[in-house]
């Protein structure tokens, strides 16, 4: 019976040994992948309260106005399968509106977004048909390093990021700045900013834009799970002298955003770290216990054993 048990735990043993890799080398890979089952109904939300906003329909400017931010980003399932490899395809779309507008109609000029990355990496491609308001997205403009604006990477490490902002069309220093808790979430803290900069012409007038970003992503899943964004975008007429301001305030996200978002971070980095370090290391820890508890039984089973009282009968007859 001790050989019987023996064998079973070596064998038991061995295959938790296999599975220990299998899990942190196979399975994890698998799992660390941006979602492309978005559901259509999902929206990431923001809101917060401008300095000054533009009414496009008068050229006049309004103060201290109440907006929303919603963005809706769908994954394009058939582009990234047929982009092949890791690839993820995402079009998204932001619209800002007054607050006081429960119909949620565009208030600015609402932009369309087309994202095509490595899904992992989240490091974008200039691949599948990846623009923003109709402009491509090319190999100059992102370069080999460029993160997606939408999620950082999988494991986001504490250092600097070129992100993409659409509004430059090429990638921002993304600074890391420390460890914060969002809701008892530990958070990677980055931030980025934009000095005042030339973004292309309406009619006689340049179109100018600043930007500073804060965002809190936690660690293993990338997910973004806060943000601010203070922005600028204004008209200098001719003679180099300011005009209309477009938009000039800060959105951020929303406390039920923040609070969903945390929650689902919470869940999806849990799941990870199951795989990726729990399950291995039970796994490898109760493979090598087993195995040696087998190997010993085997060795004290009676059939080891049996062999040495025959050779002393023989040897006292002889």
């Amino acid at each position: 019976m001790r050989r019987v048990f023996g064998l079973i735990l070596i064998a038991l043993g061995a295959a938790l040994l296999v599975l220990a890799p299998m899990l942190k080398y196979y399975a994890v890979p698998r799992l660390a992948v941006a979602p492309l089952d978005l559901k259509p109904g999902d929206t990431s939300n923001s809101a917060g309260t401008v300095s000054t906003v533009a009414d496009l329909a008068t050229g006049t400017e309004k103060q201290n106005v109440d907006l929303v931010a919603v963005r809706r980003t769908a994954a394009d399932v058939a582009a990234s399968q047929q982009a092949g490899g890791n690839t993820g395809v995402y079009d998204t779309l932001q619209v800002v509106s007054l607050a006081s507008d429960s119909s949620g109609q565009p208030y600015l000029p609402a932009g369309t977004e087309r994202y095509a990355f490595d899904r992992t990496t989240s490091v974008m491609l200039a691949t599948a048909g990846a623009n923003v308001d109709g402009t491509p997205i090319t190999e100059d403009m992102i370069g080999t390093d460029t993160i997606m604006p939408l999620k950082m990477p999988f494991w986001t490490e504490q250092k600097t990021y070129k992100v993409f902002d659409s509004s430059l069309m090429r990638g921002v220093d993304t600074v890391y700045v420390g460890e914060e808790q969002v809701q008892g979430l530990n958070t990677y803290k980055f931030t980025s900013k934009v000095e005042p900069t030339k973004t292309g012409n309406q009619g006689d007038a340049e179109i100018w834009y600043q930007n500073e970003q804060t965002i809190w992503v936690e660690p293993t899943t990338g997910q973004v799970v806060n943000g601010t964004n203070t922005q600028k975008n204004w008209l200098k007429n001719p003679d180099g002298t300011d005009g209309l301001v477009i938009i000039d305030g800060t959105l951020g996200f929303t406390d039920q955003e923040v609070t969903d978002s945390v929650e689902q971070a919470k869940a999806n980095s849990a799941k990870l770290n199951l795989v990726n370090n729990t399950l291995p290391i039970a796994s490898l820890v109760l493979g090598l216990i087993a195995l040696i508890v087998g190997i010993l039984l085997l060795r004290r089973s009676p059939d080891a054993t049996s062999s040495a009282p025959s050779q002393q009968v023989s040897a006292a007859n002889a």
